[in-house]
């Protein structure tokens, strides 16, 4: 509200100008003021967060969260950012990978997903805020995640520490192109060259992917979990419905920043 520090006790954070924000009984605390919100329910619906956290826990995409863990083990983060962390499930997996951590944060505009992530990772912080307003002190983190979200340049800069590395995940040319076929006449390929950020250096770039089957269920959460939820069509759902076990690409490049 006024940018001044917030210090915890008996689970309320509060500022000396009198902000005070109850911590909720599930472990998050909800940071995102109602003049900051651009609708009632800012974020991912709950639906589509029930969705991806069914997909998710069947592992399709643990090889993903392996090969974020791997980029990050030799960087050595003590204060790590989660930005956009949705229901948690990479967080939780830097937690248990990242032993040099001493403090993880997941940062969502969506209440249901840290609602969910905060059940999911008991031992990392959590809050509603959006990532176009970080509720961070200046130079306060070693290093942030940041898996399909969007960000605000300036914010990154002000958190992050001299020397901070930022870690992005983007989707690879043909990630999910079986889907994209049944939603565009001609489907283009994502952009892989990863994006030039004043006062970050690319380190490296890694492109990973597999391909799976999936059964209906999956396939539904699949479909359900991404943006691609708003755009189903009669062919996408006769698709849907008619087949039994889905061919499915996935792939990721892996974009690691370090602050200039």
């Amino acid at each position: 509200m006024c940018q001044a520090q917030l210090s915890k006790q008996n689970q309320q954070w509060s500022c000396n100008n009198g902000h005070c924000f109850d911590q909720a009984k599930e472990g998050y605390t909800n940071l995102l003021a109602v003049q900051h919100k651009h609708s009632k329910t800012p974020g991912d619906s709950k639906a589509m967060l029930q969705a991806r956290r069914c997909f998710l826990n069947q592992g399709h995409f643990s090889f993903l969260a392996d090969a974020i863990n791997q980029q990050l083990a030799p960087l050595a983060p003590k204060q790590l950012l989660d930005i956009g962390c949705g229901e948690g499930y990479y967080t939780q997996q830097l937690f248990q990978q990242q032993a040099q951590v001493s403090d993880v944060i997941g940062i969502d505009i969506s209440k249901d997903g840290i609602k969910m992530a905060a059940k999911r990772c008991k031992q990392a912080q959590f809050f509603v805020a959006s990532n176009h307003r970080l509720p961070l002190a200046d130079q306060s983190i070693d290093c942030v995640v940041r898996i399909f979200a969007p960000s605000d340049a300036k914010e990154l800069l002000r958190v992050c520490r001299a020397n901070a590395y930022l870690l992005k995940v983007i989707p690879g040319a043909k990630h999910l192109w079986q889907l994209r076929k049944q939603l565009y006449k001609e489907p283009q390929e994502h952009p892989e060259q990863a994006e030039t950020m004043p006062g970050w250096q690319l380190l490296n770039q890694q492109k990973i992917s597999q391909q799976v089957k999936l059964n209906h269920q999956e396939m539904q959460d699949l479909a359900a979990m991404t943006p691609f939820a708003w755009k189903k069509n009669q062919q996408l759902e006769q698709w849907l419905a008619n087949e039994t076990v889905f061919n499915m690409d996935f792939e990721f490049v892996l974009q690691l920043y370090q602050r200039v």
